[in-house]
């Protein structure tokens, strides 16, 4: 039986970025790391690596924040513009302006994997 995995996880997608954004995911997402750390990790934990994409901004942009920036002012409302949700509400706004202004740094990396040494006799139908 093939046993597959197939994870997204929030990558670098250069090697050098402004300070500014470093300083931002190491404090809101420090396990943030390049495609080759994330692919480091997957084979250290027994898995080969068979592929791996970026998600194209259409999906952040479009599926991820403009739904979650369009549903703020009703989450507002149903917690009475407490003082913790005003703040959870800010975080995303700073993480959007980052995008905006970085996206060209980071995205989700989409890594699939199988479980076990991948060797050349390996086959990825069951």
């Amino acid at each position: 039986m093939l046993r597959l995995t197939v994870t997204s996880e929030l990558t670098w997608t250069t090697d050098t970025r402004p300070a500014e954004l470093q300083a931002f995911w190491d404090a809101a997402y420090p396990e943030i790391a390049t495609a080759a750390d994330k692919i480091r990790v997957l084979e250290r934990h027994g898995y080969s690596p068979l592929g791996y994409f970026v998600l194209p901004e259409t999906c952040w942009r479009d599926a991820y924040y403009r739904p979650l920036r369009e549903g703020f002012a009703d989450f507002l409302n149903r917690h009475g513009h407490s003082e913790a949700a005003t703040a959870v509400v800010a975080e995303h706004e700073q993480e959007i302006a980052q995008y905006e202004a970085n996206s060209t740094y980071f995205s989700y990396g989409v890594y699939v994997a199988r479980r076990g040494a991948f060797t050349q006799t390996s086959r990825l139908s069951p």
